[in-house]
This record gives C-alpha cells, sequence and structure tokens, in this order.
C-alpha cells in the first residue's frame, strides 16, 4: 500500500525528537555549568584587571572558552571537544585550589593565598560540573542509554537552577564590593 511522503516526514521528526541519551544529556548539563563558570569569569574580569593587567586577561579568555565550548558541546559533543573541555576545566579548578591554598608563585601576590570565599566556590563547582558531565558523555558514547522527554526535561530545568543560583551568588558578591583578596 502506498503511504503518503507526508506522513513519513512527521513520523520521522517525531521520532528523532523522542531520542534523548544519557551522553547528550550530560554533554548539555556540562554547556549549562560552562555558561554559568563563563558568566561569573567575565563579571569578575575587571576587578582581576585592576589587580593584574595578566589575571584580567586570564579571566577574559577563560570566559570566552568557556562560552564558545558550551555552544558546540550544546549541539556536537565530539570526542576532543569533550576532552578539551574536561583539560580546561580541570586546569582552571586546579589553578583555583592552587591560588586558594598556597598561593601563585608568579603576579603581584605570589606566594600569598587568596581569600576563599562562596562565590569562588562557585565557580569551582561549576567547572567541576563541566568536568563531570563531559566526562560521563565522553565515557559513555555509543553506549547511551536512551532517557524520556520528560527525564531530560527534569534534569535540565535542574542543572538551569544550579547555575541560576551559582550565578546570582557570585555576581550578587561582585557587586557587594567585593573583588579578588589577597591574604
Amino acid at each position: 500500500c502506498f503511504e503518503p511522503p507526508r506522513l513519513v516526514t512527521i513520523g520521522a521528526v517525531k521520532a528523532k525528537a523522542e531520542v534523548q541519551t544519557d551522553s547528550a544529556l550530560a554533554a548539555r548539563c556540562a554547556a549549562i555549568a560552562s555558561v554559568g563558570a563563563g558568566l561569573i569569569h567575565f563579571a569578575v574580569m575587571p576587578s582581576h584587571w585592576l589587580g593584574w593587567w595578566a589575571a584580567g586577561l586570564f579571566f577574559a579568555a577563560i570566559a570566552v572558552f568557556q562560552l564558545m565550548w558550551a555552544y558546540l558541546a550544546w549541539s556536537r559533543p565530539r570526542t576532543l571537544l569533550l576532552a578539551a573541555g574536561i583539560a580546561v576545566n580541570a586546569g582552571v579548578a586546579s589553578l583555583w585550589v592552587a591560588s586558594s591554598t598556597v598561593g601563585l608563585p608568579f603576579g603581584p601576590h605570589a606566594g600569598g593565598p587568596e581569600t576563599v570565599d562562596a562565590a569562588g566556590i562557585c565557580s569551582l563547582l561549576l567547572e567541576c560540573y563541566v568536568v563531570m558531565g563531559a566526562a560521563w558523555a565522553w565515557f559513555r558514547g555509543d553506549r547511551a542509554a536512551p532517557v524520556s522527554g520528560i527525564g531530560s526535561a527534569l534534569v535540565l530545568i535542574s542543572a538551569n537552577a544550579v547555575v541560576a543560583v551559582a550565578v546570582v551568588v557570585r555576581l550578587a558578591w561582585t557587586l557587594q564590593g567585593h573583588g579578588p583578596h589577597h591574604g
């Protein structure tokens, strides 16, 4: 029997829209966290720039990377892109830990640890979420399991809520006049 092309097209679009995997969902959650971390880094860039232009430039570069990475990871999470997101965010998180515990060995505040505050921890957590989500997407790859539309929506809404809270806390801290502190 002849089936009209219109019905076939509608069925194909519907089937494609329903297919969401845990790997794709993890990449999208990582992308959301990367947007949050990038926004925070842009927000603190001016105060770091005033303290030392190289620090400001670093924060601007990290913010641009995190926003571009998020855009690409949302729809095209390739292995190399996921690996870059893991490496850069793990590196930035490690740098934050070092700067907050023993201080960096260079710059105007060499050897002096920065003060740890709740706002800085928000950035760290978002970077950790990027690493976890990108790693999950990378390692699950072709073995990804399907996720329902409702499950996917709940996870993405929750990820957005976490990022929104982190960004608001960090921006509120910055707007209250708190910039980078050194002990």
